[in-house]
């Protein structure tokens, strides 16, 4: 099987968005919003840094993804850091699995960050990091340690790290582990990231689980780029859903909706 991996551009973004899409999701809008949410993010980080993701083809058709910025510029991360890369999502098609395309994608991000490039402005990448992990849906652990990642010694949220360089290079980031704060507010706030198509399907679901409960609660989407200011101000560093200001991080789903409901019958 012959594997092509080629660089995100302006014109095959609607192939980096099919890599990691079933067909039968088009058929819904929420998923067509979160697709049109991911596309606006990919272009706009292309046009400021360059490319941001690989596509992988086999015979043509696009598998396989890997999408990634420096980490310094992901706007909800506190970091002083300017060398590291931070991986957002790796995805290979089930059927194309095990045939060596997610090893392919992350040697050549390696290749590409051990040289000089436009993402960080022709200086060194040091280190690649990942928010890869053994649960909350993440399957991807087991590959990105076979390729040299390691645990951080401090955050759940960039959860691995791989350095580029030998030698003495400090794997413990400055990015704490995600304690989203109690806050005085009322209503339901859905911090999501843009960088998953999936965004606004799962937004849907959590929504539906609060108006099983309460029809009243105001409910606010916040793109977590775009409203980066109010994560930081949280301690949000990743997604997370606000409710009447008790924040609930992910967790196991069926754990997650009888929360959802705890703090939506605690509303009324």
């Amino acid at each position: 099987m012959s594997i092509r991996l080629v660089d995100l551009n302006e014109e095959n973004v609607e192939d980096a968005l099919n890599a990691c899409t079933d067909p039968s999701t088009l058929r819904d809008r929420s998923f067509l919003a979160g697709l049109e949410i991911r596309r606006k993010w990919l272009l706009d980080i292309y046009d400021k840094m360059g490319s941001c993701a690989k596509i992988a083809y086999v015979a043509g058709k696009p598998v396989g993804i890997i999408q990634y910025t420096p980490m310094h510029a992901v706007p909800y991360y506190n970091t002083r850091r300017r060398d590291v890369l931070y991986t957002h999502c790796m995805y290979v098609q089930e059927e194309f699995r095990n045939r060596g395309i997610g090893s392919a994608l992350l040697k050549a991000v390696k290749s590409d960050m051990s040289k000089s490039n436009r993402m960080f402005k022709e200086q060194t990448c040091r280190m690649l990091a990942t928010s890869a992990r053994k649960h909350y849906g993440y399957v991807q652990f087991g590959l990105f340690r076979a390729e040299g990642f390691r645990r951080t010694k401090n955050s759940i949220d960039v959860a691995l790290v791989c350095p580029l360089l030998s030698g003495g290079l400090e794997t413990k980031l400055d990015i704490q582990t995600t304690k989203p704060l109690t806050i005085q507010e009322r209503g339901v706030k859905i911090f999501f990231k843009p960088t998953c198509q999936y965004c606004k399907t799962t937004n849907r679901m959590i929504k539906g689980e609060i108006r099983k409960i309460n029809t009243k609660l105001e409910i606010e989407e916040c793109n977590l780029w775009t409203c980066h200011r109010e994560a930081l101000r949280r301690g949000i560093t990743s997604v997370a859903t606000y409710i009447n200001g008790h924040p609930i991080v992910p967790m196991e789903p069926e754990r997650f909706r009888k929360t959802v409901r705890r703090l939506s019958i605690d509303s009324h």
